[in-house]
């Protein structure tokens, strides 16, 4: 029973850690131009 349990908490943090680079990447590679108001 507790082994089952850490597996899913396991498989959880997984997931989690996926998503969280998933998302850092996208935002990354799908950054938008910075306008030249805000580099002045």
């Amino acid at each position: 029973m507790i082994k089952k349990g850490l597996t899913f908490i396991a498989t959880l943090l997984a997931a989690l850690a996926v998503l969280v680079v998933s998302t850092a990447s996208f935002m990354y590679v799908y950054q938008e131009e910075i306008p030249d108001e805000l580099l002045k």
